[in-house]
């Protein structure tokens, strides 16, 4: 067997995490007999039909993913929870989900470890490549999450994240209103999160102290600190959040990430949720839920501190 064929599949391999399917390994000049003569040898495998696998490489999450969006066909990408991993969108980085989107005329199943959505094939601007992966655009994965996730404030922690990043709401909205048809639930979910951005801001200082005397008040919540000083292991600041609940490490900002986007006052945002969330700490942001009763925003925080026990 030629060595340069060898080298060329094991290059290709290399560039896309290990994965690549017959097709393209007979492109390099390895035919049908030489990935027969591998498989026999144990060198290769084949997860699915038509898609070889380097033996002895690292099996990770994002192979695997590699793995069923070739065996989907030209047209698969990876689609809603993996789509958002892979855009880093934020509360998606610990998913497992290996999910799909394909053609609608793929029968061929993948098994259990793999969630496929069938659709007709995505126009050209819904798909991007991310580390060397087709996948559905930012935009389309936004608007496809509030599909598959049960707790549609997973979309709105995702789209803060985005926009911080410096996704451009017009293009999020167009794609949103693009896709949407009455009954569907994922541009519904992301469209009306849309809608609740201008309401975001400042909090009025009257609608924060009657939220904070029920956090006080509240019997289902820890000790409550207002301008609570997070410290590291060294005992040093490193941020100060509006409301404290230190025995979940949680902390309620009485204002929005709206009002801290730009050149200057982002990065110094980051950097303090960053070495926040490096003690353990998570914030939330309080500026759309102004729109809602304090008590309504309270039980949500209850829900959360109970939820950050679980975890902690």
């Amino acid at each position: 067997m030629p060595n340069s064929a060898i080298h060329a599949v094991a290059e290709l391999a290399a560039s896309q995490h290990s994965v690549f399917t017959r097709r393209q390994a007979a492109a390099h000049g390895f035919d049908r007999r030489r990935v027969a003569t591998a498989l026999t040898q144990g060198w290769l495998a084949e997860p699915y039909p038509g898609v070889l696998v380097v033996c002895g490489a690292p099996t990770t999450w994002t192979s695997r993913l590699a793995a069923a969006v070739m065996a989907g066909g030209a047209s698969a990408v990876a689609s809603h929870r993996a789509a958002a991993r892979l855009h880093r969108l934020d509360g998606f980085a610990r998913t497992t989900t290996h999910e799909l989107t394909v053609d609608r005329r793929h029968r061929w199943q993948f098994g259990d470890s793999v969630v496929a959505h069938h659709v007709t094939p995505l126009e050209a601007c819904d798909v991007v490549t991310v580390d060397g992966i087709a996948v559905t655009s930012l935009a389309r994965t936004l608007a496809d999450l509030g599909s598959v996730v049960r707790d549609r404030r997973l979309v709105g922690q995702a789209l803060t994240g985005a926009r911080r990043r410096g996704a451009g709401l017009a293009g999020i909205r167009a794609t949103a209103e693009r896709l949407h048809r009455p009954g569907q639930r994922g541009t519904g979910v992301l469209l009306r999160h849309l809608d609740a951005i201008p309401f975001e801001g400042s909090v009025p200082d009257s609608w924060f102290e009657e939220l904070l005397a029920r956090c006080v008040d509240h019997p289902l919540l820890p000790e409550v600190v207002p301008q609570y000083r997070i410290r590291d292991r060294n005992g040093c600041v490193v941020a100060r959040t509006d409301i404290g609940i230190p025995s979940v490490r949680l902390g309620l900002e009485a204002h929005s990430r709206r009002f801290h986007f730009g050149p200057q006052a982002e990065p110094l945002d980051e950097q303090r949720d960053l070495r926040a969330a490096a003690c353990g700490w998570e914030l939330l942001y309080l500026g759309w839920y102004a729109t809602r009763s304090p008590e309504a925003v309270v039980r949500a925080v209850a829900e959360v501190v109970a939820a950050r026990r679980t975890e902690l």
